[in-house]
């Protein structure tokens, strides 16, 4: 079992927003590339056009974080993750500044992103932060903080973990962090959970380009924090296992936002969502779509432009009605453990939708 934390970090890779520019500009759904292609075209992006200091090592870094969210694969071509980013994203020509600031869209695709991730640190981190108040800019501090994390994730995981290899693995892991962190390691470890937290509007940053204070938001009368629900959603590193293998996420997230939703039925993901979302993957020149991209995709729409909250076993339901409705034209895919996990629409499907007809 692997623990949810990215390890490999950069201090200058400390934005999730970095990640749509990775996907939507810099790499491709179908054509392969060289780890140092793609970092060039990403530092290119960002220091040429979007006029921020960004150099080609710090790029790289950038890369391996794709890699570690299973954004982007070994070839650096999309994962099924990467085309929910290319959906869900936007990268408009607009300042710096307002590119990292992330819509409430944007803020349910990297909360999903990073839960499934780097769920660990962000429970790790929200815990400190409100035991403490505050994270303040202190190499010191940030070495002996990032020590601490990485030995309690891989502990954790460690008290859940059967699996002989696996605990091995952990075992040297927690060994590794005996050697204390010194100089910027610290932050190059940190920066990234602790950005990713204020980008989500979790904590507070007071002085947003400037000192590395982190701190708790106010708190207005009766209303929880967003990190606490957090923790009381997600409690231990095994309930977070379970929130992420049922496929809850988005019940967390609407939770975690204070979003006042409604829950939908299966009527919420009809044809015609269906059908829109499966051609701008399809468009991609992918031959299959998959059916979390679809489902992940649909569950952010509906929440953050309509407040509606579509569970992922509504939205198989409605799936597998449409396909039972229309079986020669709606085709589903297994993956290697035969569970449906994409989906092939029929060009006759397609077209007859386009021209409003009622399929027989």
């Amino acid at each position: 079992m692997d623990p949810r934390v990215v390890f490999r970090t950069h201090y200058q890779v400390d934005e999730p927003a970095y990640m749509e520019l990775l996907i939507k500009i810099c790499t491709s759904p179908v054509r392969s590339s060289y780890r140092e292609v793609v970092a060039q075209r990403l530092a290119g992006e960002i220091s040429h056009r979007r006029k921020k200091s960004f150099n080609e090592d710090a790029a790289a870094y950038a890369v391996d974080l794709g890699k570690d969210l299973e954004l982007i694969n070994e070839n650096h071509t999309w994962t099924e993750k990467g085309h929910l980013v290319d959906l869900s994203a936007e990268t408009p020509d607009i300042d710096w500044e307002e590119q990292l600031r992330l819509s409430l869209s944007e803020k349910l695709l990297h909360f999903r992103l990073f839960l499934e991730g780097d769920g660990a640190a962000l429970m790790f981190l929200s815990r400190r932060l409100l035991e403490t108040g505050v994270l303040d800019n202190s190499e010191t501090r940030w070495n002996s903080l990032a020590s601490e994390m990485f030995s309690e994730i891989f502990s954790n995981y460690l008290a859940i973990t059967n699996n002989t290899p696996d605990r091995v693995t952990l075992r040297r892991k927690i060994q590794q962090q005996e050697a204390k962190y010194a100089g910027h390691s610290g932050s190059h470890k940190l920066f990234i959970h602790l950005q990713t937290l204020y980008r989500l509007g979790l904590i507070d940053r007071p002085s947003p380009g400037g000192s590395r204070v982190y701190i708790i938001p106010s708190r207005l009368p009766q209303v929880k924090l967003g990190l606490e629900i957090l923790i009381e959603e997600l409690r231990d590193v095994f309930h977070l296992e379970q929130v992420i293998r049922n496929h809850q996420w988005i019940e967390v997230a609407a939770k975690v936002f204070h979003i006042q939703w409604l829950d939908v039925n299966e009527d919420a993901l009809d044809i015609a969502t269906l059908v829109s979302l499966y051609k701008r993957v399809i468009a991609t020149g992918v031959p299959l779509c998959s059916l979390s991209t679809l489902i992940n995709a649909a569950q952010i729409e509906l929440l953050s432009q309509h407040v509606r909250l579509l569970r992922y076993e509504t939205a198989m339901k409605a799936i597998q009605r449409i396909q039972k409705t229309h079986p020669k034209c709606v085709r589903f895919h297994v993956d290697r453990r035969g569970q449906p996990a994409f989906l092939k629409l029929s060009n006759a499907f397609l077209t007859n939708f386009s021209e409003d007809k009622v399929l027989a």
